[in-house]
């Protein structure tokens, strides 16, 4: 017994003085330091920088509820339900579930971009190509950051600048005054441009930021604040040599066929052939990230879709706008509403038929709707399908597009007081769809007007109308004519123009809290 004693008190103290033999690092966990060690890991990182696009809030499926309900291009239909409803009437509040994942998800891919810039600065390498790579990444990520901080403080006014990744870990920061966010995103821009690539070679890049992407972003910056000659200056580089950028022969090229085209100039991926690696059908609710292999998907297909969810429908203002009178006072119809609605017996200038490539041809919409309601065409499958049945569209979401580029660009020009030059960029666009071309702009205000009204008609459901009518300082009077038209209300209050700060942020942030102001921004 005692030498079993004995044996046993060597053994523990034997195991006492080797404790280190025990400590075995884990081989399954990666840190920053353990995880980018080649070019591999730092392109996997990047595409993660990507993916935040369609979490919660964002392209999957809040973004345009949210958006195309507040610039009143949708209006709610029954079977819209839970916090959405808000929208439509203006009575969301800071308790609205689906605010904090907008406001989260842009910080999302602060912290993503923040990260990359962070650890790639640790990559040394002599090789050339990964030179380029690392280059590359890095302006990859000022652009995405940049973008989130425009809807950032678009959306929210000043908001917390995280410049740096030790930024993220200061729980309870201060807002920023807007001035500093949008120096902050011209100055990330202007770097991305330099090391950004006009195109990709390798296919399986498409859809990555390139230099006309984050050249378009500042000019889209510098318009936002009212630098019309600085906007000008940056989007009138996209009309030129080395850029390629062209419009499509069809708006369904982008919207319904969802082809590859020179129009895209930045987009969400998605469809399994093109996807940023996020995902199955319902990762839109919630699911996890890296579900489904490399497929991602938006919901908006089967959410606005009349065959299917149909929770929204296209509003009469946006159905009216493209009914309006040509150059000779004549009534006129424009051909972008067929690309846009379905309407019964083409009332309003709607498409009336639907399933066109289905082997039985086209289906008259009439049969499916009550009281002449217009449901979307656009962004919809109907043409290739008579149902669609899934939550998991491969159409691509565009964020920006040549079109909206020619029309800035004559939103500048019109505002620094070049009107001419104006002309042909708003004829451009008109043409390929069919409209009829302006022979004049008139003066100033009347160019303003007609540039308005043509971003209404050719960007309709793609969630400017909102950002468009709060820079212009039209939300307010606009909205309610609408409003008070459709349902006999007037909504819209001037604090309306931001977003309220989510309560969630507002709990987990005191500091923040703090600076709010009447519960609301």
């Amino acid at each position: 017994m005692k030498k079993i004693i004995y044996s046993l008190f060597i053994a523990l103290a034997f195991v006492a003085c080797s404790e280190s033999t025990l400590d075995v690092p884990n081989e399954n966990n990666y840190d920053g330091t353990t995880f980018f060690t080649n070019a591999t890991s730092y392109t996997e990182a990047s595409t993660a920088m990507y993916t935040p696009l369609l979490f919660q809030g964002m392209y999957a499926r809040e973004f345009y509820f949210i958006f195309d309900l507040l610039g009143n291009d949708a209006e709610k239909n029954f079977p819209l339900q839970g916090g959405l409803l808000e929208f439509p009437n203006y009575t969301h509040t800071p308790n609205n579930g689906e605010l904090n994942p907008v406001f989260n998800s842009c910080y999302k891919i602060v912290f993503r971009t923040n990260f990359v810039i962070d650890q790639i600065e640790n990559w040394k390498t002599d090789v050339e190509s990964e030179i380029a790579l690392k280059t590359r990444i890095t302006g990859e990520a000022e652009f995405l950051k940049s973008l989130s901080y425009f809807w950032l403080v678009t959306l929210f006014g000043d908001v917390p600048l995280k410049n740096e990744l030790e930024d993220h870990f200061v729980f309870e920061s201060a807002r920023t005054p807007k001035a500093e966010v949008w120096a902050a995103i011209e100055t990330n821009l202007q770097a991305a441009i330099q090391k950004l690539p006009l195109t990709y070679e390798n296919s399986a890049d498409y859809g990555r930021v390139t230099k006309g992407a984050a050249i378009a972003l500042l000019g889209k910056a510098y318009l936002y604040q009212k630098k019309y000659a600085q906007a000008a200056t940056e989007l009138a580089k996209l009309t030129a040599s080395p850029y390629n950028y062209q419009l499509t022969k069809s708006l369904d090229d982008l919207f319904i066929q969802d082809k590859k085209t020179d129009e895209s100039v930045f987009a969400v991926m998605n469809g399994p052939w093109q996807g940023w690696g996020v995902g199955n059908a319902y990762y839109m609710f919630g699911g996890q990230e890296g579900w489904g292999g490399k497929a991602t998907h938006t919901g908006r297909a089967m959410e606005y879709g009349f065959n299917d969810w149909w929770n929204v429908l296209v509003s009469d203002a946006l159905v009216n706008s493209f009914t309006y009178t040509d150059e000779s006072g004549a009534a006129y119809t424009d051909p972008r509403a067929a690309n846009t609605f379905y309407s019964a017996n083409g009332k309003s200038g709607g498409d009336s038929t639907y399933c066109d490539e289905c082997p039985d041809g086209g289906l008259l919409y009439g049969n499916k709707i009550k009281d002449g309601q217009k449901s979307w065409r656009k962004y919809e499958l109907y043409e290739k399908v008579a149902k669609y049945g899934q939550p998991n569209s491969p159409i691509n979401g565009q964020i920006i597009r040549y079109a909206d580029v020619l029309l800035m660009l004559a939103e500048a020009y019109i505002e620094d007081g070049k009107i001419p030059q104006a002309l042909p960029l708003i004829n451009q666009v008109r043409k390929r769809s069919g409209a009829f071309e302006y022979t004049t702009l008139g003066d100033k205000t009347k160019a303003t007007n007609i540039l308005r009204h043509e971003r209404q008609m050719e960007l309709a459901g793609e969630q400017h109308r909102f950002f468009d009518l709060v820079r212009w300082g039209t939300l307010v009077a606009t909205i309610n004519a609408e409003k008070q038209a459709a349902i006999g209300a007037s909504p819209v209050k001037d604090y309306h123009v931001l977003l309220p700060i989510p309560q969630a942020e507002r709990d987990a942030n005191p500091t923040l809290d703090a600076q709010v102001k009447n519960n609301w921004n």
